[in-house]
């Protein structure tokens, strides 16, 4: 075999190999964060915040966002949290999620005083800087993050990051097929966190939407 062919041969492998073992890492931390997430301490707390997500066409809860908001109702019915915190974007033109989200809750028979509402919580460090500016206000310590279990271990170290004493967890107990996307998708949005934070505590929350964006272009979002 000339020299040529042979170091392309070998160049080949290596990149194979490489590619390999990459993805065997990815899949494991992938694993790892779900691990993190499903076994997140769930106890009573001052506050719960729900993440917000997609919503329809007509401004109501996707199915995701009422399975987070079901998981809140029990827990605010249970007296495990007193208070709801709904965190959400405007995604445009009737498209408010945290009030959206109130408005669910308040059709559920909560309280519009045990409800608060944050509009400004475009992704999730922006959801934990206005939660914890809120819990120190009101003297509140102890925190129960509500969103998908994959999500959970990035939200509480943003949580950690903004000061949160203590922080818990609960999820929606349903498997969605979406879910493998989005778990894998959390590994670098986690990597992401802690090196931002890391490097630079009050580095400003930053919007990446890639997924939603590319379906824009092409209509598929609208």
């Amino acid at each position: 075999m000339p020299a040529r062919r042979l170091f392309r041969s070998r160049a080949v492998r290596i990149v194979v190999s490489l590619a390999v073992i990459a993805m065997a890492a990815w899949l494991a931390a992938a694993v790892y964060v779900c691990a993190r997430g499903l076994t997140m301490p769930h106890e009573h707390a001052d506050l719960a915040v729900v993440f917000g997500n997609a919503l329809e066409d007509d401004g109501t809860p996707k199915p995701i966002l009422a399975a987070r908001l079901d998981v809140a109702l029990q827990c605010f019915r249970a007296g495990d949290c007193p208070r709801l915190f709904v965190s959400g974007s405007i995604d445009g033109p009737g498209l408010d999620e945290a009030a959206a989200m109130r408005a669910y809750l308040l059709a559920h028979g909560v309280p519009d005083e045990r409800i608060v509402v944050d509009r400004a919580g475009d992704n999730t460090l922006a959801t934990a800087r206005n939660a914890v500016a809120y819990m120190r206000v009101q003297g509140l310590s102890r925190v129960l993050l509500v969103s998908q279990y994959y999500h959970l271990p990035r939200a509480r170290f943003a949580f950690e990051a903004a000061g949160a004493p203590q922080v818990f967890g609960a999820f929606p107990h349903a498997f969605r097929f979406m879910d493998l996307y989005s778990s894998w998708r959390e590994v670098p949005a986690l990597a992401v966190y802690r090196v931002r934070l890391g490097l630079n505590a009050d580095a400003r929350p930053v919007t990446m939407r890639p997924v939603l964006f590319l379906m824009g272009l092409v209509g598929l979002g609208k």
